[in-house]
C-alpha cells in the first residue's frame, strides 16, 4: 500500500511540475479565447487576427528559434537579438489586440514574417 501510494504522489508531482514548465516555456495552457480586445467582434474573415492575437504566431517563431538553436544553425547571439525582436513585437501585438486595431494587426503579422525570413537567413547563411 505504501508503495502504491508514493507512486501516486511522485506521479501528481510530475503533472503539477510539467504544467508549470509548461507555462514558463510560453506553452498555452488553458480555455481562453485570446485577448481580451478581440472579442470586440470586428471583422476577421481571413481569421488573421485571431491568429495573431491568439499568440500562436509568436510561439511558432520562439520554438522555430530554439530549433534552429539546437541544431546549431543559429548561432547564440543572434538568436539573442532575433527573441528581443519577437518580444517586443509580443508586447506591441498585446497592446494592439486590446485596442482591435485591425491595420496595426496587419503590420504586426507582416513584421512577423519578416522574423520568419531572418530566422531563415540567419539558418541558412551556411548554405
Amino acid at each position: 500500500m505504501r508503495r502504491v501510494w508514493n507512486v501516486v504522489l511522485l506521479g501528481t508531482s510530475l503533472i503539477a511540475s510539467g504544467s508549470a514548465n509548461a507555462q514558463s516555456w510560453g506553452v498555452y495552457v488553458g480555455t481562453g479565447g485570446g485577448y481580451p480586445g478581440y472579442q470586440r467582434g470586428y471583422d476577421d474573415e481571413d481569421g488573421l487576427a485571431r491568429f495573431i492575437c491568439s499568440g500562436q504566431r509568436a510561439h511558432m517563431l520562439e520554438d522555430r528559434l530554439r530549433h534552429e538553436v539546437a541544431e546549431d544553425e543559429i548561432d547564440g547571439d543572434d538568436a539573442d537579438r532575433i527573441h528581443a525582436a519577437i518580444d517586443r513585437l509580443e508586447d506591441r501585438q498585446r497592446h494592439e489586440c486590446r485596442e482591435g486595431d485591425r491595420r496595426a494587426i496587419g503590420d504586426i503579422a507582416y513584421r512577423y514574417d519578416r522574423i520568419a525570413r531572418w530566422i531563415d537567413g540567419e539558418a541558412h547563411r551556411g548554405w
